[in-house]
């Protein structure tokens, strides 16, 4: 999954938590962390401390893959999709 920022990335581990019928605090008891900092993790991802993110991470059998944006991305700063009917269309991320 591409994610570009927090708040993207907090409502994809929500739904991987869903998804593993998991509670906040299951996922918490995993790591040793509290339940509320899993629901402010979910709720507010700008304030999470990082190391709260990777144990929240690891509780849900994840791994973080970082790598390079594709050529016309970093060159251009543009970001080249598929439209739904396969032709290819630019799109400028602001």
């Amino acid at each position: 999954m591409k994610v570009t920022n927090s708040k993207q990335l907090s409502v994809y581990l929500k739904d991987i938590r869903l998804t593993q019928k998991l509670s906040q605090g299951k996922v918490a008891s995993r790591v040793g962390i509290r339940q509320d900092m899993v629901s402010s993790f979910e709720l507010y991802p700008d304030s999470t401390k990082l190391e709260t993110f990777f144990k929240i991470m690891s509780a849900l059998n994840l791994e973080l893959d970082i790598r390079p944006r594709n050529v016309a991305e970093r060159l251009l700063g543009w970001s080249v999709r598929q439209s739904p009917i396969l032709a290819p269309t630019i799109n400028r991320e602001i």
